[in-house]
């Protein structure tokens, strides 16, 4: 399956700043990262991909559980999810404070749209040595078996 990836994300992305972080949310009204990456490659990609709620499960909420949050979001990325280039379209993987566990869409090659407890949906670029993130890698949908960036 193709993926058309837009030309013009930073200007769509532009519309979503600020928008509020809410636990399991997956609309515009209300999400966390894993809602707003797949409300990006539904909308803006016409990619569809299962919503992963199981990684709420009570005790992986808590903030000892990001370790198993982390492993249960690496074991579906390997299974339905392949690694690409970071570039627009793809689904990041992201680590903060060395521990994986947090995902964003990004916007180009260094550009990273995400949703975040702290600051609700924001930007950050991935060359600017103070953002909190750090790409561990870049992914679509295994079923993805090309990408055009129109």
């Amino acid at each position: 399956m193709q993926m058309i990836v837009p030309s013009d994300l930073e200007d769509r992305a532009a519309d979503l700043i600020g928008r509020p972080f809410l636990p399991k949310g997956d609309t515009p009204e209300g999400w966390d990262c894993r809602g707003l990456a797949r409300w990006c490659l539904r909308k803006w990609c016409g990619v569809t991909v299962p919503d992963y709620l199981d990684l709420y499960a009570a005790g992986i909420v808590s903030p000892g559980g990001r370790r198993e949050r982390a492993r249960l979001l690496a074991e579906g990325l390997g299974a339905t999810w392949r690694p690409v280039q970071p570039q627009a379209g793809a689904v990041a993987l992201l680590s903060w404070l060395g521990q994986a566990g947090h995902v964003g869409f990004m916007l180009s090659e260094t550009r990273i749209l995400h949703a975040d407890i702290r600051v609700g949906t924001a930007t950050f670029d991935l060359t600017d040595p103070a953002a909190a993130y750090r790409l561990k890698g870049a992914f679509v949908p295994a079923f993805i078996t090309e990408i055009r960036h129109a």
